[in-house]
């Protein structure tokens, strides 16, 4: 599904019809109608891997067994055994459905968002043959406001396929030798597709056993 630009909007950029361009509309217009099963199927197999292995290291570091608990009732499981059994696009999809379930978002919400959804590719920006970074202005309303986003979505050429690289825009570090050569690479943990998610609710102070 794609949605058709204003007329009023700034005039396309020059590449426009690169092939990225086609999949951010898709993608952005899946994400901002939380229809998280069809977004995940335009996000690269290692950023998908990395958003769950993240979660993983998220729920290994919480401080009490309430708040561990509570992060893996978000996305539908009990154990880090559950956890680990899910495939990174299902992790994905539970984690987004989490969220929406978190930010209380009904049907009728997702309706008014489907009807005056507009997408304006501002920038297409080729990095090389296989990094492509495009600049998109979306625009939603609701019965009470109109809501305006810069986006930047950055894609891998996967195969034939464009797909959205989560991890492209983290920062990434190169340690080097002696010579300044690159020794080894190191990349931040992967941002999740969707906004952050509110504050996590207070939880009881007790302390998680050592080990857990």
């Amino acid at each position: 599904m794609t949605v058709p630009v204003s007329a009023q909007e700034a005039a396309a950029p020059a590449n426009a019809a690169h092939p990225a361009a086609a999949v951010v509309r898709d993608y952005l217009n899946f994400v901002l109608q939380r229809e998280w099963n069809k977004s995940a199927d335009l996000v690269e197999p290692k950023s998908l891997e990395s958003l769950q292995k993240d979660y993983m290291e998220r729920i290994k570091r919480a401080q009490t067994m309430d708040e561990e608990e509570m992060m893996f009732r978000r996305v539908g499981t009990s154990t880090m055994e559950d956890l680990v059994a899910l495939t990174p696009r299902d992790f994905y999809t539970a984690y987004h459905k989490g969220l929406q379930d978190r930010m209380q978002i009904d049907e009728a919400a997702l309706e008014r968002v489907k009807k005056s959804l507009q997408l304006n590719i501002l920038s297409i920006a080729e990095e090389d043959p296989t990094h492509v970074h495009i600049l998109v202005r979306t625009k939603h309303a609701n019965d009470k406001v109109r809501i305006e986003n810069l986006e930047l979505i950055s894609l891998i050429k996967t195969g034939n396929r464009w797909l959205v690289g989560l991890n492209e825009q983290m920062p990434k570090i190169t340690t080097l030798d002696g010579k300044g050569q690159a020794v080894a690479e190191k990349a931040e943990p992967a941002a999740a597709a969707a906004k952050p998610a509110a504050a996590a609710p207070a939880v009881k102070p007790a302390v998680k056993p050592k080990g857990k």
